[in-house]
């Protein structure tokens, strides 16, 4: 299933301006390479994906702006 958490990934890296814009500091679950929620802790996103989405088909990802060296 590496694959799919390929795709969830690239997809962040692909809209990552956008998704700092709208979810800075928040943890965005990723799921068919769009967002399906965003959550103020790590922990709720956790509990969201698991209820809602088979392991290993999403992402969990904390949205933080890009620093100056990338």
């Amino acid at each position: 299933m590496g694959e799919l958490l390929d795709k969830q990934h690239r997809f962040y890296l692909h809209n990552e301006q956008e998704l700092i814009e709208r979810y800075k500091g928040q943890y965005i679950v990723i799921h068919d390479e769009k967002v399906a929620d965003s959550f103020g802790s790590e922990r709720d996103a956790y509990i969201y994906s698991v209820k809602h989405f088979p392991i290993g088909t999403f992402l969990i990802r904390k949205v933080l702006a890009k620093s100056a060296s990338n």
